[in-house]
């Protein structure tokens, strides 16, 4: 009988591989089911996640992204595609534009199942007006429809004296999480001294950087930003990576791999998010993900 990989039994589909195979009855003397995500501990958080969150937000500005250019019903075709894979993390922001798609996502699951990120903007831009904290949340909660938030990030921290500067954002969120509205508060950088400052300071729970092997739009040295999740890591901190392939400047085959390696293998990131834009990315990161998870 011929063998399968777990790639081709995807691409392939069930029919075909029931054809190419000899029959239903060799097909299932030897099922292939395809891998799932694993669900891992948020560092220190008490939050556990799948490995993997679906990205909301590539290109994503004024209200937009490649996510929600392609539309709700191709949109909720690569969510399912995600659930299929055991993904149960969803990463939006205030600025992509995602959270009336995610919405609809979030009605394919139950609530329970499922860890919502979002960010929020802390400069006045003419296309997105800057509300107070506890105003912002409200607002999100009810486009979102969901009674609570897992994650909310301070969104792309630039300046190393932000701890400072961005002091009465995270009072807010602060108090928002006092009241049970957000679970854990955090912040995501794009710049070196920004995610320094970041991991050195008690407030975040959660980091999101800017990983991949390759340096291709990240904040420092692939070595230097891993000393710092690495720190990040010791204090307890959950660690996100994003960028893992440098926003499509890591498109070959190996390219991707090297890079899911470089990042796993490290023992420093606890999950990524990747923005997909249809089911074959969905199943082809997730194949190549847990090949390295659990090598056969």
């Amino acid at each position: 009988m011929a063998e399968f990989t777990r790639r081709h039994f995807i691409q392939t589909g069930i029919t075909g591989a029931i054809v190419a195979s000899g029959g239903l009855s060799s097909l299932l003397a030897e099922p292939t089911m395809p891998l799932k995500v694993d669900t891992v501990d948020l560092g220190k958080t008490g939050l556990k996640v799948t490995r993997l969150a679906m990205g909301t937000g590539t290109n994503g500005w004024n209200h937009g992204s490649n996510q929600t250019r392609i539309g709700f019903e191709k949109f909720k075709l690569m969510v399912q595609a995600g659930f299929d894979r055991g993904i149960r993390f969803l990463d939006t922001a205030d600025t992509y534009g995602s959270h009336s798609f995610v919405k609809e996502a979030l009605k394919m699951r139950p609530r329970e199942e499922l860890t919502l990120m979002t960010k929020i903007w802390t400069e006045n831009l003419d296309w997105h007006p800057l509300q107070p904290v506890d105003q912002t949340i409200e607002r999100i909660r009810k486009e979102l429809d969901t009674d609570y938030l897992d994650i909310v990030l301070l969104h792309c921290m630039t300046k190393t004296n932000w701890t400072d500067e961005k002091k009465r954002f995270m009072d807010g969120l602060s108090e928002a999480k006092s009241k049970g509205l957000i679970r854990k508060v955090g912040f995501s950088a794009h710049d070196f001294g920004a995610l320094q400052a970041g991991i050195s300071n008690d407030w975040p729970d959660v980091v999101l950087a800017r990983i991949n092997n390759k340096e291709i739009r990240m904040d420092g040295s692939p070595d230097k930003i891993m000393s710092l999740l690495e720190i990040a890591c010791s204090k307890g901190k959950g660690v996100l990576g994003m960028k893992i392939f440098g926003c499509g400047g890591l498109l070959k085959e190996e390219e991707r791999m090297a890079s899911l390696n470089f990042v796993v293998k490290s023992k420093n990131v606890h999950a990524m998010t990747i923005g997909f834009e249809d089911a074959l990315q969905v199943n082809d990161a997730v194949e190549r993900l847990m090949s390295i998870v659990h090598p056969s």
